[in-house]
Protein backbone atom coordinates (compact mmCIF):
# COMPACT_ATOMS: atom_id res chain seq x y z
CA UNK A 1 0.00 0.00 0.00
CA UNK A 2 1.24 3.47 -0.87
CA UNK A 3 0.03 6.68 0.81
CA UNK A 4 1.08 10.11 -0.43
CA UNK A 5 0.07 13.49 1.03
CA UNK A 6 0.14 16.58 -1.17
CA UNK A 7 -0.25 19.88 0.67
CA UNK A 8 -2.01 22.30 -1.68
CA UNK A 9 -1.60 25.21 0.74
CA UNK A 10 -1.39 25.75 4.49
CA UNK A 11 -5.01 24.68 5.01
CA UNK A 12 -5.75 22.10 2.31
CA UNK A 13 -4.22 18.82 1.22
CA UNK A 14 -5.02 15.75 -0.85
CA UNK A 15 -4.15 12.21 0.12
CA UNK A 16 -3.57 9.51 -2.49
CA UNK A 17 -3.88 5.91 -1.35
CA UNK A 18 -3.04 3.00 -3.62
CA UNK A 19 -4.47 -0.29 -2.35
CA UNK A 20 -2.68 -3.28 -3.85
CA UNK A 21 -4.29 -6.65 -4.42
CA UNK A 22 -2.13 -8.09 -1.63
CA UNK A 23 -3.63 -5.57 0.82
CA UNK A 24 -7.16 -6.92 0.52
CA UNK A 25 -6.96 -10.38 -1.05
CA UNK A 26 -6.80 -12.43 2.17
CA UNK A 27 -9.71 -10.49 3.74
CA UNK A 28 -11.86 -11.06 0.66
CA UNK A 29 -11.07 -14.78 0.65
CA UNK A 30 -11.89 -15.11 4.36
CA UNK A 31 -15.18 -13.27 3.91
CA UNK A 32 -16.19 -15.46 0.94
CA UNK A 33 -15.38 -18.60 2.92
CA UNK A 34 -17.64 -17.43 5.77
CA UNK A 35 -20.43 -16.72 3.29
CA UNK A 36 -20.00 -20.21 1.80
CA UNK A 37 -20.37 -21.78 5.26
CA UNK A 38 -23.71 -20.06 5.80
CA UNK A 39 -25.05 -20.10 2.24
CA UNK A 40 -28.15 -22.12 1.34
CA UNK A 41 -27.83 -22.75 -2.39
CA UNK A 42 -30.45 -24.84 -4.16
CA UNK A 43 -29.03 -28.23 -5.14
CA UNK A 44 -26.25 -28.20 -2.56
CA UNK A 45 -26.04 -29.05 1.12
CA UNK A 46 -25.48 -26.04 3.44
CA UNK A 47 -21.84 -25.02 3.26
CA UNK A 48 -21.06 -27.23 0.25
CA UNK A 49 -21.81 -24.88 -2.66
CA UNK A 50 -18.85 -24.50 -5.08
CA UNK A 51 -16.68 -21.47 -4.36
CA UNK A 52 -16.99 -20.43 -8.01
CA UNK A 53 -20.74 -20.10 -7.57
CA UNK A 54 -20.27 -18.09 -4.36
CA UNK A 55 -17.81 -15.75 -6.10
CA UNK A 56 -20.14 -15.11 -9.01
CA UNK A 57 -22.85 -14.05 -6.53
CA UNK A 58 -20.90 -12.22 -3.84
CA UNK A 59 -17.37 -11.32 -5.03
CA UNK A 60 -17.98 -7.73 -6.11
CA UNK A 61 -19.92 -6.54 -3.01
CA UNK A 62 -17.45 -8.38 -0.75
CA UNK A 63 -14.51 -6.71 -2.47
CA UNK A 64 -16.15 -3.31 -2.09
CA UNK A 65 -16.75 -3.87 1.62
CA UNK A 66 -13.31 -5.28 2.44
CA UNK A 67 -11.40 -2.72 0.38
CA UNK A 68 -13.31 0.08 2.11
CA UNK A 69 -12.38 -1.40 5.50
CA UNK A 70 -8.71 -1.62 4.52
CA UNK A 71 -8.83 1.88 3.03
CA UNK A 72 -10.45 3.50 6.07
CA UNK A 73 -8.02 1.88 8.50
CA UNK A 74 -5.01 2.83 6.40
CA UNK A 75 -6.17 6.45 6.06
CA UNK A 76 -6.77 7.07 9.75
CA UNK A 77 -3.70 5.10 10.82
CA UNK A 78 -1.65 7.34 8.52
CA UNK A 79 -3.13 10.52 10.01
CA UNK A 80 -2.51 9.25 13.53
CA UNK A 81 0.99 7.86 12.97
CA UNK A 82 2.13 11.00 11.15
CA UNK A 83 0.49 13.29 13.70
CA UNK A 84 -1.44 15.14 10.99
CA UNK A 85 -3.49 17.87 12.66
CA UNK A 86 -6.70 18.10 10.63
CA UNK A 87 -10.25 19.44 10.84
CA UNK A 88 -13.45 17.53 10.29
CA UNK A 89 -12.92 14.26 8.41
CA UNK A 90 -11.33 13.42 5.05
CA UNK A 91 -13.77 13.62 2.12
CA UNK A 92 -13.60 12.02 -1.33
CA UNK A 93 -11.62 14.41 -3.52
CA UNK A 94 -13.49 16.77 -5.82
CA UNK A 95 -10.67 17.40 -8.31
CA UNK A 96 -8.96 13.99 -8.23
CA UNK A 97 -11.74 11.61 -9.20
CA UNK A 98 -11.56 8.02 -8.01
CA UNK A 99 -12.66 5.60 -10.72
CA UNK A 100 -13.23 2.18 -9.13
CA UNK A 101 -14.50 -0.96 -10.85
CA UNK A 102 -14.69 -3.80 -8.33
CA UNK A 103 -15.23 -6.30 -11.13
CA UNK A 104 -11.50 -6.04 -11.78
CA UNK A 105 -9.13 -7.99 -9.56
CA UNK A 106 -6.40 -5.36 -9.43
CA UNK A 107 -4.84 -2.42 -7.54
CA UNK A 108 -7.02 0.60 -6.77
CA UNK A 109 -6.19 4.25 -6.23
CA UNK A 110 -8.28 6.57 -4.05
CA UNK A 111 -8.04 10.34 -3.48
CA UNK A 112 -9.22 12.32 -0.46
CA UNK A 113 -9.44 16.01 0.34
CA UNK A 114 -8.18 16.96 3.79
CA UNK A 115 -8.54 20.18 5.82
CA UNK A 116 -5.35 21.00 7.71
CA UNK A 117 -5.61 22.68 11.09
CA UNK A 118 -4.18 26.22 11.00
CA UNK A 119 -0.95 27.01 12.81
CA UNK A 120 -1.22 29.82 15.34
CA UNK A 121 -0.14 30.97 18.79
CA UNK A 122 -2.38 31.99 21.64
CA UNK A 123 -1.39 33.58 24.93
CA UNK A 124 -3.53 33.90 28.03
CA UNK A 125 -1.65 36.55 29.99
CA UNK A 126 -1.88 40.08 31.38
CA UNK A 127 -2.22 41.50 27.87
CA UNK A 128 -5.74 40.07 27.81
CA UNK A 129 -7.77 42.90 29.37
CA UNK A 130 -11.33 42.08 30.45
CA UNK A 131 -14.11 43.45 32.63
CA UNK A 132 -15.18 41.32 35.58
CA UNK A 133 -18.76 42.27 36.43
CA UNK A 134 -19.69 42.02 40.10
CA UNK A 135 -23.47 41.68 40.19
CA UNK A 136 -25.11 43.34 43.18
CA UNK A 137 -27.13 41.16 45.58
CA UNK A 138 -30.00 43.33 46.78
CA UNK A 139 -32.15 43.21 49.91
CA UNK A 140 -35.06 42.51 47.59
CA UNK A 141 -33.26 39.39 46.31
CA UNK A 142 -32.88 38.14 49.86
CA UNK A 143 -36.47 38.93 50.91
CA UNK A 144 -37.89 37.16 47.85
CA UNK A 145 -35.75 34.11 48.63
CA UNK A 146 -36.91 34.19 52.27
CA UNK A 147 -40.50 34.26 51.04
CA UNK A 148 -39.72 31.33 48.78
CA UNK A 149 -38.43 29.31 51.73
CA UNK A 150 -41.55 30.15 53.72
CA UNK A 151 -43.64 28.89 50.81
CA UNK A 152 -41.50 25.76 50.54
CA UNK A 153 -42.17 25.02 54.19
CA UNK A 154 -45.88 25.80 53.88
CA UNK A 155 -48.85 23.52 53.29
CA UNK A 156 -52.56 23.53 52.48
CA UNK A 157 -54.82 23.40 55.53
CA UNK A 158 -58.60 22.87 55.65
CA UNK A 159 -60.63 26.08 55.64
CA UNK A 160 -64.29 27.00 56.21
CA UNK A 161 -64.43 29.68 53.52
CA UNK A 162 -62.72 30.09 50.16
CA UNK A 163 -60.38 32.94 49.31
CA UNK A 164 -58.40 34.04 46.25
CA UNK A 165 -55.60 31.58 47.07
CA UNK A 166 -57.83 28.62 47.97
CA UNK A 167 -57.56 25.10 46.60
CA UNK A 168 -60.99 23.60 45.91
CA UNK A 169 -62.09 20.02 45.44
CA UNK A 170 -65.51 19.01 44.24
CA UNK A 171 -67.66 18.12 41.26
CA UNK A 172 -67.92 20.11 38.06
CA UNK A 173 -70.98 19.57 35.89
CA UNK A 174 -72.86 21.14 32.99
CA UNK A 175 -76.02 23.11 33.74
CA UNK A 176 -79.05 24.22 31.72
CA UNK A 177 -79.92 27.83 30.88
CA UNK A 178 -82.06 28.03 34.05
CA UNK A 179 -79.14 26.86 36.21
CA UNK A 180 -80.47 23.36 36.84
CA UNK A 181 -78.13 20.41 36.42
CA UNK A 182 -78.06 18.95 32.91
CA UNK A 183 -78.68 15.25 33.41
CA UNK A 184 -77.02 14.40 30.10
CA UNK A 185 -74.18 16.93 30.41
CA UNK A 186 -70.51 16.50 31.19
CA UNK A 187 -69.41 16.03 34.80
CA UNK A 188 -66.26 15.10 36.67
CA UNK A 189 -64.74 15.00 40.16
CA UNK A 190 -61.87 17.45 40.07
CA UNK A 191 -59.89 20.20 41.79
CA UNK A 192 -58.88 23.76 41.00
CA UNK A 193 -56.90 26.75 42.25
CA UNK A 194 -58.89 29.97 42.53
CA UNK A 195 -55.70 31.99 41.98
CA UNK A 196 -55.38 30.63 38.42
CA UNK A 197 -58.64 32.24 37.30
CA UNK A 198 -57.66 35.32 35.27
CA UNK A 199 -61.17 36.78 34.73
CA UNK A 200 -61.81 39.02 37.76
CA UNK A 201 -65.62 38.64 37.76
CA UNK A 202 -65.43 34.87 37.45
CA UNK A 203 -62.79 34.68 40.18
CA UNK A 204 -64.98 36.72 42.55
CA UNK A 205 -67.73 34.10 42.17
CA UNK A 206 -65.47 31.48 43.80
CA UNK A 207 -64.46 33.67 46.74
CA UNK A 208 -66.30 33.64 50.08
CA UNK A 209 -67.88 30.23 49.47
CA UNK A 210 -68.39 27.39 51.94
CA UNK A 211 -68.41 23.60 51.64
CA UNK A 212 -71.60 22.50 49.89
CA UNK A 213 -72.00 25.74 47.94
CA UNK A 214 -72.53 25.62 44.18
CA UNK A 215 -70.75 28.15 41.97
CA UNK A 216 -72.06 28.64 38.44
CA UNK A 217 -69.53 29.86 35.89
CA UNK A 218 -68.60 30.18 32.24
CA UNK A 219 -66.12 27.40 31.40
CA UNK A 220 -64.39 29.39 28.67
CA UNK A 221 -63.88 32.43 30.89
CA UNK A 222 -62.49 30.45 33.83
CA UNK A 223 -60.21 27.95 32.08
CA UNK A 224 -57.98 27.84 29.04
CA UNK A 225 -58.61 24.99 26.63
CA UNK A 226 -56.04 22.56 28.03
CA UNK A 227 -57.11 23.28 31.62
CA UNK A 228 -60.78 22.83 30.74
CA UNK A 229 -60.11 19.41 29.23
CA UNK A 230 -58.13 18.41 32.32
CA UNK A 231 -60.82 19.62 34.73
CA UNK A 232 -63.50 17.77 32.76
CA UNK A 233 -61.34 14.65 32.48
CA UNK A 234 -62.11 14.55 28.77
CA UNK A 235 -59.37 15.30 26.24
CA UNK A 236 -61.79 14.90 23.34
CA UNK A 237 -63.99 17.85 24.30
CA UNK A 238 -64.37 20.43 21.51
CA UNK A 239 -63.60 23.63 23.41
CA UNK A 240 -64.88 25.84 20.58
CA UNK A 241 -68.39 24.37 20.36
CA UNK A 242 -69.03 23.20 23.94
CA UNK A 243 -71.90 24.73 25.92
CA UNK A 244 -69.89 26.76 28.51
CA UNK A 245 -72.55 26.82 31.26
CA UNK A 246 -71.13 24.85 34.20
CA UNK A 247 -71.33 24.64 37.97
CA UNK A 248 -68.82 23.60 40.61
CA UNK A 249 -70.09 22.06 43.85
CA UNK A 250 -67.50 22.57 46.58
CA UNK A 251 -66.69 19.50 48.68
CA UNK A 252 -63.35 20.56 50.22
CA UNK A 253 -61.64 23.93 50.79
CA UNK A 254 -58.02 24.35 51.75
CA UNK A 255 -55.90 27.46 52.01
CA UNK A 256 -52.16 27.62 51.62
CA UNK A 257 -50.47 28.59 54.89
CA UNK A 258 -46.86 29.70 54.71
CA UNK A 259 -44.43 27.85 56.94
CA UNK A 260 -42.48 29.31 59.80
CA UNK A 261 -38.75 29.86 59.54
CA UNK A 262 -37.77 27.74 62.53
CA UNK A 263 -35.19 25.07 63.25
CA UNK A 264 -37.30 22.29 61.72
CA UNK A 265 -37.58 24.30 58.51
CA UNK A 266 -33.85 25.07 58.46
CA UNK A 267 -32.94 21.42 59.03
CA UNK A 268 -35.36 20.24 56.35
CA UNK A 269 -34.15 22.68 53.71
CA UNK A 270 -30.42 22.87 54.45
CA UNK A 271 -29.52 19.81 56.51
CA UNK A 272 -29.36 19.37 60.25
CA UNK A 273 -27.80 22.23 62.21
CA UNK A 274 -26.49 24.06 59.12
CA UNK A 275 -28.70 27.12 59.76
CA UNK A 276 -29.93 28.27 63.20
CA UNK A 277 -31.62 31.66 62.74
CA UNK A 278 -32.78 34.24 60.19
CA UNK A 279 -29.45 36.07 60.17
CA UNK A 280 -27.65 32.87 59.22
CA UNK A 281 -30.35 32.15 56.63
CA UNK A 282 -29.88 35.58 55.07
CA UNK A 283 -26.11 35.03 55.00
CA UNK A 284 -26.66 31.67 53.27
CA UNK A 285 -29.03 33.22 50.74
CA UNK A 286 -26.54 35.99 50.00
CA UNK A 287 -23.81 33.38 49.54
CA UNK A 288 -26.01 31.43 47.12
CA UNK A 289 -26.79 34.53 45.08
CA UNK A 290 -23.12 35.53 45.00
CA UNK A 291 -22.12 32.05 43.77
CA UNK A 292 -24.84 32.07 41.12
CA UNK A 293 -24.01 35.59 40.00
CA UNK A 294 -20.31 34.75 39.86
CA UNK A 295 -21.10 31.91 37.46
CA UNK A 296 -23.04 34.32 35.24
CA UNK A 297 -20.19 36.82 35.43
CA UNK A 298 -17.72 34.07 34.51
CA UNK A 299 -19.86 33.26 31.48
CA UNK A 300 -19.57 36.88 30.34
CA UNK A 301 -15.81 36.82 30.96
CA UNK A 302 -15.54 33.74 28.76
CA UNK A 303 -17.60 35.31 25.97
CA UNK A 304 -15.40 38.42 26.00
CA UNK A 305 -12.19 36.35 26.27
CA UNK A 306 -13.31 34.22 23.33
CA UNK A 307 -13.86 37.31 21.16
CA UNK A 308 -10.53 38.88 22.14
CA UNK A 309 -8.50 35.69 21.69
CA UNK A 310 -10.03 34.98 18.29
CA UNK A 311 -9.10 38.50 17.14
CA UNK A 312 -5.60 38.26 18.63
CA UNK A 313 -4.86 34.83 17.14
CA UNK A 314 -5.71 36.06 13.63
CA UNK A 315 -5.83 32.80 11.66
CA UNK A 316 -8.07 31.36 8.96
CA UNK A 317 -9.82 28.03 8.51
CA UNK A 318 -10.45 26.17 5.23
CA UNK A 319 -13.88 27.66 4.68
CA UNK A 320 -15.02 25.79 1.56
CA UNK A 321 -13.96 22.42 2.90
CA UNK A 322 -15.66 23.02 6.27
CA UNK A 323 -18.90 23.98 4.54
CA UNK A 324 -18.77 20.86 2.41
CA UNK A 325 -18.05 18.70 5.47
CA UNK A 326 -20.84 20.28 7.54
CA UNK A 327 -23.44 19.61 4.85
CA UNK A 328 -22.72 15.90 5.37
CA UNK A 329 -23.39 16.04 9.13
CA UNK A 330 -26.68 14.94 10.67
CA UNK A 331 -27.01 18.15 12.69
CA UNK A 332 -27.06 20.20 9.47
CA UNK A 333 -29.32 17.89 7.49
CA UNK A 334 -31.92 20.68 7.11
CA UNK A 335 -29.35 23.14 5.73
CA UNK A 336 -28.82 23.91 2.07
CA UNK A 337 -25.81 25.82 0.76
CA UNK A 338 -27.59 29.19 1.02
CA UNK A 339 -28.59 28.66 4.65
CA UNK A 340 -25.12 27.42 5.56
CA UNK A 341 -23.54 30.47 3.92
CA UNK A 342 -25.81 32.68 6.01
CA UNK A 343 -24.98 30.90 9.27
CA UNK A 344 -21.30 30.26 8.60
CA UNK A 345 -19.82 33.41 10.23
CA UNK A 346 -21.10 32.19 13.62
CA UNK A 347 -20.10 28.60 12.88
CA UNK A 348 -16.63 29.75 11.82
CA UNK A 349 -16.27 31.59 15.12
CA UNK A 350 -17.17 28.36 16.97
CA UNK A 351 -14.60 26.40 14.92
CA UNK A 352 -11.89 28.94 15.72
CA UNK A 353 -12.74 28.99 19.40
CA UNK A 354 -12.66 25.19 19.56
CA UNK A 355 -9.15 25.26 18.09
CA UNK A 356 -8.04 28.01 20.48
CA UNK A 357 -9.50 26.24 23.52
CA UNK A 358 -7.80 22.98 22.55
CA UNK A 359 -4.46 24.79 22.23
CA UNK A 360 -4.94 26.50 25.61
CA UNK A 361 -5.67 23.10 27.14
CA UNK A 362 -2.59 21.56 25.52
CA UNK A 363 -0.22 24.47 26.24
CA UNK A 364 -1.27 24.63 29.90
CA UNK A 365 -1.40 20.86 30.50
CA UNK A 366 -5.06 21.00 31.50
CA UNK A 367 -6.38 17.53 32.30
CA UNK A 368 -9.67 16.15 33.58
CA UNK A 369 -9.73 13.35 36.15
CA UNK A 370 -12.54 10.86 36.72
CA UNK A 371 -13.13 12.41 40.16
CA UNK A 372 -13.62 15.83 38.57
CA UNK A 373 -16.08 14.37 36.08
CA UNK A 374 -18.00 12.74 38.93
CA UNK A 375 -18.15 15.97 40.94
CA UNK A 376 -19.45 17.93 37.95
CA UNK A 377 -22.02 15.21 37.28
CA UNK A 378 -23.17 15.47 40.90
CA UNK A 379 -23.62 19.23 40.52
CA UNK A 380 -25.74 18.79 37.41
CA UNK A 381 -27.81 16.06 39.07
CA UNK A 382 -28.35 18.14 42.22
CA UNK A 383 -29.42 21.09 40.05
CA UNK A 384 -32.03 18.90 38.36
CA UNK A 385 -33.42 17.83 41.75
CA UNK A 386 -33.50 21.48 42.82
CA UNK A 387 -35.68 22.36 39.82
CA UNK A 388 -38.26 19.98 41.26
CA UNK A 389 -38.02 21.63 44.68
CA UNK A 390 -35.75 19.01 46.26
CA UNK A 391 -32.76 20.62 47.97
CA UNK A 392 -29.43 18.86 47.95
CA UNK A 393 -29.63 18.34 51.72
CA UNK A 394 -32.56 15.96 51.18
CA UNK A 395 -30.79 13.79 48.58
CA UNK A 396 -29.00 10.79 50.16
CA UNK A 397 -25.31 10.83 49.27
CA UNK A 398 -25.37 7.31 47.82
CA UNK A 399 -28.40 8.17 45.65
CA UNK A 400 -26.71 11.31 44.30
CA UNK A 401 -23.56 9.31 43.64
CA UNK A 402 -25.44 6.60 41.76
CA UNK A 403 -27.41 9.07 39.62
CA UNK A 404 -24.17 10.91 38.77
CA UNK A 405 -22.42 7.68 37.77
CA UNK A 406 -25.39 6.61 35.62
CA UNK A 407 -25.13 9.92 33.76
CA UNK A 408 -21.40 9.38 33.17
CA UNK A 409 -22.11 5.92 31.75
CA UNK A 410 -23.73 7.60 28.73
CA UNK A 411 -21.06 8.72 26.27
CA UNK A 412 -22.92 11.81 25.13
CA UNK A 413 -23.48 12.98 28.71
CA UNK A 414 -19.91 12.17 29.69
CA UNK A 415 -18.52 14.19 26.78
CA UNK A 416 -20.75 17.13 27.73
CA UNK A 417 -19.64 16.93 31.36
CA UNK A 418 -15.98 16.63 30.40
CA UNK A 419 -16.36 19.66 28.15
CA UNK A 420 -17.90 21.63 31.02
CA UNK A 421 -15.02 20.74 33.36
CA UNK A 422 -12.53 21.87 30.73
CA UNK A 423 -14.47 25.10 30.24
CA UNK A 424 -14.43 25.71 34.00
CA UNK A 425 -10.67 25.24 34.06
CA UNK A 426 -10.14 27.57 31.09
CA UNK A 427 -12.28 30.21 32.82
CA UNK A 428 -10.20 29.83 35.98
CA UNK A 429 -7.00 30.20 33.92
CA UNK A 430 -8.32 33.36 32.23
CA UNK A 431 -9.30 34.85 35.60
CA UNK A 432 -5.86 34.04 36.98
CA UNK A 433 -3.76 35.30 34.06
CA UNK A 434 -5.75 38.10 32.43
CA UNK A 435 -5.99 41.70 33.60
CA UNK A 436 -9.44 41.99 35.13
CA UNK A 437 -11.11 45.30 35.94
CA UNK A 438 -13.96 44.84 38.40
CA UNK A 439 -17.17 46.73 37.80
CA UNK A 440 -20.26 46.60 40.03
CA UNK A 441 -23.52 46.29 38.15
CA UNK A 442 -27.19 45.57 38.83
CA UNK A 443 -28.64 42.30 37.62
CA UNK A 444 -30.95 44.12 35.20
CA UNK A 445 -28.10 46.12 33.68
CA UNK A 446 -25.98 42.98 33.46
CA UNK A 447 -28.73 41.32 31.43
CA UNK A 448 -28.72 44.25 29.00
CA UNK A 449 -25.09 43.45 28.13
CA UNK A 450 -26.36 40.43 26.21
CA UNK A 451 -28.96 42.32 24.18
Amino acid sequence: MEILQNNIDELNATIKITVAKADYESQVDASLKNIRKRANVKGFRPGQAPMGLIKREYLHPVMAEEINKVLSKALFDYLKDNKVDYLGEPLPSIKEKTDVDFSKDTDYTFYFDLALAPKFEVSVDSNLALTQYVIDVTDENIEKAMEGYRNAAGKHEPADESGEESFLKGEVYQVNEDGSRNADGLSNKTSMLVSRIENADQKAAFVGKKIGDEVQFNLKEVFKEAEAKSVLGNKMVDFNTINPNFAFKIEEISNFVKGELNQDTYDKLFGKDKIHNEDELKAEIRSQFEASYEQESDYKIMIDAKDELIKASNFNVPVEFMKRWMLNLEQYKDFDEAKLDEQFPNLESDIKWNLIENKIVKDNNIEVSEDEELEESKKLTAAEFARYGIPMSQIPADMLDNFAKERLAKNQDRNMIRSQVINNKVVALVKEKATLTKQNISYDDFGKLFE
